[in-house]
Protein backbone atom coordinates (compact mmCIF):
# COMPACT_ATOMS: atom_id res chain seq x y z
CA UNK A 1 0.00 0.00 0.00
CA UNK A 2 1.40 3.37 -1.01
CA UNK A 3 0.26 4.96 2.25
CA UNK A 4 2.37 2.53 4.25
CA UNK A 5 5.44 3.15 2.09
CA UNK A 6 5.05 6.92 2.36
CA UNK A 7 4.45 6.64 6.09
CA UNK A 8 7.69 4.68 6.37
CA UNK A 9 9.54 7.59 4.78
CA UNK A 10 7.90 10.05 7.16
CA UNK A 11 8.74 7.91 10.20
CA UNK A 12 12.35 7.49 9.14
CA UNK A 13 12.85 11.12 8.23
CA UNK A 14 11.30 12.31 11.46
CA UNK A 15 13.26 9.81 13.54
CA UNK A 16 16.44 11.07 11.94
CA UNK A 17 15.44 14.69 12.37
CA UNK A 18 14.76 14.19 16.05
CA UNK A 19 18.29 12.95 16.46
CA UNK A 20 19.74 16.37 15.75
CA UNK A 21 18.50 17.71 19.06
CA UNK A 22 18.75 14.49 20.94
CA UNK A 23 20.73 11.69 22.22
CA UNK A 24 18.89 9.04 24.11
CA UNK A 25 17.00 11.47 26.31
CA UNK A 26 14.94 12.95 23.48
CA UNK A 27 13.87 9.66 21.99
CA UNK A 28 12.98 8.63 25.51
CA UNK A 29 10.90 11.73 26.18
CA UNK A 30 9.34 12.87 22.96
CA UNK A 31 6.61 14.80 24.75
CA UNK A 32 9.38 17.20 25.70
CA UNK A 33 10.61 17.44 22.11
CA UNK A 34 11.27 20.96 20.83
CA UNK A 35 9.23 20.15 17.76
CA UNK A 36 8.85 23.70 16.51
CA UNK A 37 12.57 24.37 16.91
CA UNK A 38 13.52 21.14 15.13
CA UNK A 39 11.26 21.92 12.21
CA UNK A 40 12.69 25.44 12.13
CA UNK A 41 16.21 24.09 11.84
CA UNK A 42 15.17 21.81 8.98
CA UNK A 43 12.94 24.18 7.07
CA UNK A 44 13.60 27.84 7.86
CA UNK A 45 16.45 29.93 6.40
CA UNK A 46 19.62 29.91 8.44
CA UNK A 47 21.25 33.27 9.03
CA UNK A 48 24.98 32.90 8.53
CA UNK A 49 27.46 35.67 9.29
CA UNK A 50 30.60 36.74 11.12
CA UNK A 51 29.34 39.79 13.01
CA UNK A 52 29.19 39.48 16.78
CA UNK A 53 26.52 41.15 18.90
CA UNK A 54 27.39 44.37 20.67
CA UNK A 55 29.37 43.91 23.88
CA UNK A 56 27.73 44.63 27.21
CA UNK A 57 27.99 48.13 28.72
CA UNK A 58 31.43 48.91 30.11
CA UNK A 59 30.15 48.95 33.65
CA UNK A 60 28.86 45.38 33.25
CA UNK A 61 31.87 43.95 31.40
CA UNK A 62 34.12 41.52 33.22
CA UNK A 63 37.88 41.75 33.44
CA UNK A 64 39.81 39.72 30.80
CA UNK A 65 41.32 37.55 33.49
CA UNK A 66 37.88 36.74 34.85
CA UNK A 67 36.66 35.78 31.36
CA UNK A 68 39.58 33.38 30.89
CA UNK A 69 39.08 31.86 34.32
CA UNK A 70 35.35 31.29 33.80
CA UNK A 71 36.03 29.76 30.38
CA UNK A 72 38.46 27.25 31.88
CA UNK A 73 35.97 26.43 34.64
CA UNK A 74 33.30 25.76 32.01
CA UNK A 75 35.70 23.53 30.06
CA UNK A 76 36.47 21.57 33.22
CA UNK A 77 32.76 21.16 33.98
CA UNK A 78 32.15 19.90 30.43
CA UNK A 79 35.01 17.39 30.69
CA UNK A 80 33.58 16.16 34.00
CA UNK A 81 30.11 15.71 32.51
CA UNK A 82 28.57 18.58 34.49
CA UNK A 83 26.85 19.92 31.40
CA UNK A 84 24.41 22.30 33.06
CA UNK A 85 27.23 24.03 34.90
CA UNK A 86 29.27 24.07 31.71
CA UNK A 87 26.40 25.67 29.79
CA UNK A 88 26.04 28.37 32.45
CA UNK A 89 29.73 29.14 32.27
CA UNK A 90 29.99 29.23 28.48
CA UNK A 91 26.88 31.42 28.24
CA UNK A 92 28.44 33.85 30.72
CA UNK A 93 31.62 34.12 28.62
CA UNK A 94 29.66 34.79 25.42
CA UNK A 95 27.51 37.43 27.13
CA UNK A 96 30.47 39.22 28.71
CA UNK A 97 32.82 39.21 25.72
CA UNK A 98 30.79 38.43 22.54
CA UNK A 99 33.53 39.66 20.20
CA UNK A 100 36.47 38.20 22.06
CA UNK A 101 38.77 35.34 21.19
CA UNK A 102 36.88 32.95 23.48
CA UNK A 103 33.38 33.83 22.22
CA UNK A 104 33.38 31.45 19.25
CA UNK A 105 34.56 28.34 21.12
CA UNK A 106 32.30 29.23 24.04
CA UNK A 107 29.24 29.52 21.77
CA UNK A 108 30.04 26.15 20.17
CA UNK A 109 30.56 24.49 23.54
CA UNK A 110 27.40 26.13 24.85
CA UNK A 111 25.51 24.35 22.07
CA UNK A 112 27.12 21.03 22.97
CA UNK A 113 26.58 21.52 26.70
CA UNK A 114 22.89 22.27 26.28
CA UNK A 115 22.44 19.19 24.10
CA UNK A 116 24.04 16.95 26.68
CA UNK A 117 22.15 18.50 29.58
CA UNK A 118 18.81 17.84 27.86
CA UNK A 119 18.04 21.46 26.98
CA UNK A 120 17.40 20.81 23.28
CA UNK A 121 15.44 24.03 22.78
CA UNK A 122 18.31 26.02 24.24
CA UNK A 123 20.80 24.06 22.14
CA UNK A 124 19.02 24.96 18.92
CA UNK A 125 18.93 28.61 19.97
CA UNK A 126 22.66 28.43 20.68
CA UNK A 127 23.27 26.82 17.30
CA UNK A 128 21.41 29.62 15.54
CA UNK A 129 23.54 32.19 17.39
CA UNK A 130 26.68 30.23 16.52
CA UNK A 131 25.90 30.30 12.80
CA UNK A 132 24.73 33.91 12.90
CA UNK A 133 27.52 35.42 14.96
CA UNK A 134 30.49 33.06 14.83
CA UNK A 135 30.65 31.55 11.33
CA UNK A 136 34.15 33.03 11.16
CA UNK A 137 35.25 30.86 14.07
CA UNK A 138 33.80 27.77 12.40
CA UNK A 139 35.63 28.65 9.20
CA UNK A 140 38.90 29.00 11.07
CA UNK A 141 38.49 25.59 12.69
CA UNK A 142 37.13 23.84 9.59
CA UNK A 143 37.65 25.84 6.38
CA UNK A 144 35.42 23.64 4.21
CA UNK A 145 32.65 23.86 6.80
CA UNK A 146 32.93 27.65 6.67
CA UNK A 147 32.84 27.55 2.88
CA UNK A 148 29.73 25.38 2.97
CA UNK A 149 27.97 27.76 5.32
CA UNK A 150 28.79 30.68 3.03
CA UNK A 151 27.44 28.80 -0.01
CA UNK A 152 24.32 27.76 1.92
CA UNK A 153 23.74 31.39 2.86
CA UNK A 154 24.01 32.29 -0.85
CA UNK A 155 21.46 29.63 -1.80
CA UNK A 156 23.97 27.32 -3.49
CA UNK A 157 22.87 24.09 -1.82
CA UNK A 158 24.74 21.70 -4.16
CA UNK A 159 27.94 23.67 -3.57
CA UNK A 160 27.31 23.68 0.17
CA UNK A 161 26.71 19.92 0.14
CA UNK A 162 30.04 19.37 -1.63
CA UNK A 163 31.86 21.59 0.84
CA UNK A 164 30.36 19.81 3.87
CA UNK A 165 31.23 16.41 2.38
CA UNK A 166 34.76 17.63 1.75
CA UNK A 167 35.09 18.81 5.35
CA UNK A 168 34.09 15.36 6.63
CA UNK A 169 36.81 13.73 4.53
CA UNK A 170 39.44 16.38 5.23
CA UNK A 171 38.95 16.43 9.02
CA UNK A 172 37.39 13.08 9.97
CA UNK A 173 38.41 13.45 13.63
CA UNK A 174 37.06 17.00 14.03
CA UNK A 175 34.44 17.67 16.68
CA UNK A 176 32.59 19.62 13.97
CA UNK A 177 31.91 16.53 11.80
CA UNK A 178 28.47 15.94 13.40
CA UNK A 179 27.51 19.53 12.58
CA UNK A 180 28.53 18.98 8.94
CA UNK A 181 26.36 15.85 8.76
CA UNK A 182 23.43 17.72 10.33
CA UNK A 183 23.73 20.47 7.72
CA UNK A 184 23.91 17.84 4.96
CA UNK A 185 20.72 16.32 6.36
CA UNK A 186 19.10 19.74 6.25
CA UNK A 187 19.92 20.07 2.56
CA UNK A 188 18.49 16.62 1.80
CA UNK A 189 15.35 17.59 3.75
CA UNK A 190 15.03 20.77 1.67
CA UNK A 191 15.18 18.65 -1.48
CA UNK A 192 12.50 16.26 -0.20
CA UNK A 193 15.00 13.39 -0.03
CA UNK A 194 13.67 11.71 3.09
CA UNK A 195 15.75 8.55 3.00
CA UNK A 196 18.97 10.50 2.38
CA UNK A 197 18.00 12.74 5.29
CA UNK A 198 17.83 9.67 7.51
CA UNK A 199 21.17 8.37 6.28
CA UNK A 200 22.79 11.74 6.97
CA UNK A 201 21.39 11.78 10.51
CA UNK A 202 22.58 8.21 10.99
CA UNK A 203 26.08 9.31 9.98
CA UNK A 204 25.75 12.26 12.33
CA UNK A 205 24.90 9.98 15.24
CA UNK A 206 27.75 7.66 14.33
CA UNK A 207 30.23 10.54 14.26
CA UNK A 208 29.38 11.96 17.69
CA UNK A 209 32.39 11.42 19.92
CA UNK A 210 30.53 10.61 23.06
CA UNK A 211 30.77 8.05 25.83
CA UNK A 212 27.21 6.87 25.09
CA UNK A 213 27.45 3.89 22.68
CA UNK A 214 23.70 4.11 22.00
CA UNK A 215 24.44 6.79 19.37
CA UNK A 216 26.37 4.37 17.18
CA UNK A 217 23.86 1.58 17.66
CA UNK A 218 20.94 3.82 16.75
CA UNK A 219 22.83 4.98 13.66
CA UNK A 220 23.48 1.37 12.64
CA UNK A 221 19.87 0.21 13.02
CA UNK A 222 18.38 3.30 11.39
CA UNK A 223 20.57 2.70 8.35
CA UNK A 224 19.56 -0.97 8.14
CA UNK A 225 15.91 0.02 8.37
CA UNK A 226 16.35 2.74 5.75
CA UNK A 227 18.03 0.24 3.46
CA UNK A 228 15.07 -2.15 3.69
CA UNK A 229 16.64 -4.97 5.72
CA UNK A 230 13.92 -7.65 5.85
CA UNK A 231 15.15 -8.91 9.24
CA UNK A 232 14.49 -5.65 11.05
CA UNK A 233 11.17 -6.67 12.67
CA UNK A 234 12.92 -9.41 14.64
CA UNK A 235 15.91 -7.18 15.33
CA UNK A 236 13.73 -4.37 16.63
CA UNK A 237 11.74 -6.80 18.76
CA UNK A 238 14.95 -8.08 20.35
CA UNK A 239 16.18 -4.53 20.92
CA UNK A 240 12.87 -3.65 22.58
CA UNK A 241 13.83 -6.23 25.22
CA UNK A 242 17.59 -5.82 25.42
CA UNK A 243 18.39 -2.40 23.89
CA UNK A 244 19.83 0.66 25.52
CA UNK A 245 17.85 2.25 28.32
CA UNK A 246 15.66 4.98 26.92
CA UNK A 247 15.44 3.45 23.44
CA UNK A 248 13.29 0.40 24.07
CA UNK A 249 9.97 2.15 23.40
CA UNK A 250 11.03 3.41 19.99
CA UNK A 251 12.44 -0.02 19.14
CA UNK A 252 9.11 -1.61 20.07
CA UNK A 253 7.30 0.92 17.92
CA UNK A 254 9.62 0.31 14.99
CA UNK A 255 9.13 -3.44 15.41
CA UNK A 256 5.41 -2.93 14.89
CA UNK A 257 5.96 -0.52 11.98
CA UNK A 258 8.29 -2.87 10.13
CA UNK A 259 5.89 -5.78 10.60
CA UNK A 260 3.08 -3.63 9.21
CA UNK A 261 5.20 -2.77 6.17
CA UNK A 262 5.78 -6.47 5.55
CA UNK A 263 2.06 -7.22 5.68
CA UNK A 264 2.28 -9.50 8.72
CA UNK A 265 -1.18 -8.79 10.08
CA UNK A 266 -1.34 -10.83 13.30
CA UNK A 267 2.27 -10.15 14.25
CA UNK A 268 1.66 -6.43 13.79
CA UNK A 269 -1.36 -6.58 16.08
CA UNK A 270 0.64 -8.36 18.76
CA UNK A 271 3.54 -5.90 18.51
CA UNK A 272 1.21 -2.92 18.76
CA UNK A 273 -0.58 -4.29 21.79
CA UNK A 274 2.78 -5.07 23.39
CA UNK A 275 3.72 -1.42 22.88
CA UNK A 276 0.47 -0.27 24.48
CA UNK A 277 0.79 -2.64 27.42
CA UNK A 278 4.48 -2.11 28.08
CA UNK A 279 4.36 1.70 27.83
CA UNK A 280 0.80 2.68 28.81
CA UNK A 281 1.77 6.33 29.19
CA UNK A 282 4.56 6.26 26.66
CA UNK A 283 5.37 8.52 23.78
CA UNK A 284 4.22 6.22 20.98
CA UNK A 285 1.26 4.42 22.52
CA UNK A 286 -1.24 7.13 21.61
CA UNK A 287 -0.83 6.19 17.93
CA UNK A 288 -1.38 2.45 18.40
CA UNK A 289 -4.97 2.78 17.18
CA UNK A 290 -3.81 4.59 14.04
CA UNK A 291 -1.38 1.79 13.26
CA UNK A 292 -4.12 -0.75 13.94
CA UNK A 293 -6.32 1.03 11.40
CA UNK A 294 -3.64 0.86 8.69
CA UNK A 295 -3.04 -2.78 9.53
CA UNK A 296 -6.75 -3.59 9.12
CA UNK A 297 -7.02 -1.69 5.84
CA UNK A 298 -3.89 -3.30 4.45
CA UNK A 299 -5.32 -6.72 5.24
CA UNK A 300 -8.72 -6.36 3.62
CA UNK A 301 -10.80 -5.07 6.54
CA UNK A 302 -11.68 -1.52 5.46
CA UNK A 303 -14.97 -1.49 7.38
CA UNK A 304 -13.19 -2.06 10.69
CA UNK A 305 -10.42 0.38 9.79
CA UNK A 306 -12.95 3.06 8.85
CA UNK A 307 -14.45 3.05 12.33
CA UNK A 308 -11.03 3.79 13.84
CA UNK A 309 -10.04 6.45 11.31
CA UNK A 310 -13.33 8.31 11.76
CA UNK A 311 -13.10 8.16 15.55
CA UNK A 312 -9.53 9.46 15.54
CA UNK A 313 -10.36 12.23 13.07
CA UNK A 314 -13.20 13.43 15.30
CA UNK A 315 -11.08 13.33 18.47
CA UNK A 316 -8.73 16.30 19.10
CA UNK A 317 -5.14 15.52 20.00
CA UNK A 318 -4.34 15.69 23.69
CA UNK A 319 -2.30 18.82 24.33
CA UNK A 320 0.64 16.71 25.46
CA UNK A 321 0.79 14.92 22.10
CA UNK A 322 0.04 17.80 19.74
CA UNK A 323 3.60 18.77 18.96
CA UNK A 324 4.63 15.14 18.45
CA UNK A 325 1.74 14.52 16.06
CA UNK A 326 2.42 17.70 14.11
CA UNK A 327 6.02 16.72 13.60
CA UNK A 328 5.14 13.22 12.40
CA UNK A 329 2.27 14.65 10.30
CA UNK A 330 -0.11 12.16 11.91
CA UNK A 331 -3.29 14.21 11.59
CA UNK A 332 -2.79 14.31 7.82
CA UNK A 333 -3.22 10.55 7.70
CA UNK A 334 -6.73 10.53 9.15
CA UNK A 335 -8.84 11.98 6.30
CA UNK A 336 -6.69 10.03 3.87
CA UNK A 337 -7.37 6.85 5.81
CA UNK A 338 -11.11 7.56 5.79
CA UNK A 339 -10.98 8.17 2.04
CA UNK A 340 -9.05 5.00 1.30
CA UNK A 341 -11.47 2.93 3.37
CA UNK A 342 -14.45 4.42 1.56
CA UNK A 343 -12.78 3.72 -1.78
CA UNK A 344 -12.09 0.12 -0.77
CA UNK A 345 -15.74 -0.26 0.25
CA UNK A 346 -16.94 1.05 -3.13
CA UNK A 347 -18.46 4.19 -1.64
CA UNK A 348 -17.07 6.44 -4.33
CA UNK A 349 -18.99 9.64 -3.54
CA UNK A 350 -17.91 9.44 0.10
CA UNK A 351 -14.35 8.61 -0.95
CA UNK A 352 -14.16 11.62 -3.28
CA UNK A 353 -15.45 13.92 -0.54
CA UNK A 354 -12.91 12.56 1.95
CA UNK A 355 -9.99 12.95 -0.47
CA UNK A 356 -11.09 16.52 -1.19
CA UNK A 357 -11.22 17.22 2.53
CA UNK A 358 -7.76 15.72 2.97
CA UNK A 359 -6.34 17.95 0.24
CA UNK A 360 -8.07 21.03 1.63
CA UNK A 361 -6.74 20.41 5.14
CA UNK A 362 -3.20 19.32 4.28
CA UNK A 363 -2.28 20.85 0.93
CA UNK A 364 1.44 20.66 1.76
CA UNK A 365 1.45 17.19 3.30
CA UNK A 366 3.72 14.39 2.15
CA UNK A 367 0.46 12.62 1.22
CA UNK A 368 -0.65 15.13 -1.42
CA UNK A 369 0.29 12.85 -4.32
CA UNK A 370 -1.54 9.89 -2.86
CA UNK A 371 -4.61 11.97 -2.08
CA UNK A 372 -4.79 13.39 -5.61
CA UNK A 373 -4.32 9.95 -7.18
CA UNK A 374 -7.00 8.54 -4.88
CA UNK A 375 -9.35 11.39 -5.77
CA UNK A 376 -8.73 10.67 -9.46
CA UNK A 377 -9.63 7.02 -8.88
CA UNK A 378 -12.86 7.99 -7.12
CA UNK A 379 -13.81 10.39 -9.95
CA UNK A 380 -13.08 7.73 -12.54
CA UNK A 381 -15.35 5.23 -10.80
CA UNK A 382 -18.06 7.89 -10.72
CA UNK A 383 -17.67 8.46 -14.45
CA UNK A 384 -16.27 11.98 -13.99
CA UNK A 385 -13.40 11.40 -16.37
CA UNK A 386 -12.55 15.06 -16.96
CA UNK A 387 -12.17 15.65 -13.21
CA UNK A 388 -10.07 12.49 -12.87
CA UNK A 389 -7.78 13.64 -15.68
CA UNK A 390 -7.39 17.07 -14.07
CA UNK A 391 -6.21 15.54 -10.81
CA UNK A 392 -3.71 13.29 -12.58
CA UNK A 393 -2.32 16.22 -14.56
CA UNK A 394 -1.85 18.13 -11.29
CA UNK A 395 0.27 15.31 -9.90
CA UNK A 396 2.33 14.86 -13.08
CA UNK A 397 2.96 18.60 -13.53
CA UNK A 398 3.63 19.45 -9.89
CA UNK A 399 5.64 16.34 -8.99
CA UNK A 400 7.83 15.53 -12.01
CA UNK A 401 10.16 13.39 -9.89
CA UNK A 402 7.38 11.16 -8.56
CA UNK A 403 8.72 7.56 -8.85
CA UNK A 404 5.38 6.28 -10.15
CA UNK A 405 5.23 8.97 -12.83
CA UNK A 406 5.27 6.51 -15.73
CA UNK A 407 2.26 4.67 -14.30
CA UNK A 408 0.43 7.95 -13.72
CA UNK A 409 0.97 8.97 -17.33
CA UNK A 410 -0.45 5.65 -18.49
CA UNK A 411 -3.43 6.13 -16.19
CA UNK A 412 -3.94 9.66 -17.51
CA UNK A 413 -3.91 8.45 -21.12
CA UNK A 414 -6.54 5.84 -20.30
CA UNK A 415 -8.77 8.34 -18.47
CA UNK A 416 -8.43 10.89 -21.28
CA UNK A 417 -9.49 8.22 -23.76
CA UNK A 418 -12.55 7.49 -21.63
CA UNK A 419 -13.35 11.21 -21.45
CA UNK A 420 -13.10 11.54 -25.25
CA UNK A 421 -15.19 8.47 -26.00
CA UNK A 422 -18.74 9.16 -27.22
CA UNK A 423 -21.48 8.59 -24.68
CA UNK A 424 -23.18 5.20 -25.11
Amino acid sequence: MAAVKRRRIVVLAAAGALAIVSGAWLLRASRRMPVAETRAFLAEPLEVGKASPAPPPARAAAEPGEIGRRHEEARAAFAAGNYKDAATGFAWVVAQDPGGALAGPSQWNLTRSRLRSGDATGALAALRDLLKNHAGYLGEQAPSLGEGLKLMDQGDLPGAMSAFDRMVHEQPDSEFVPLAHALIARIHWAHGEAMETVRAFARMLGSVRDTVPAYARLAHYLKRYADGDANMPDTFADLAQTGDEGFTDIYQYLAARSLLEQGRFEATQRALETLRARYPGGDFTHIVDLEHAWNLLRNGKPDEALVIFERLEQTPDPESDRGFDEFFDLRAELPMGVARCQLALGRNEEAAAAFERALAQTSHSVYVVENRVGLAAAYERLGRFDRAATELRHVIDEHPDEPSGWALRQQLARVEALAAAPAP
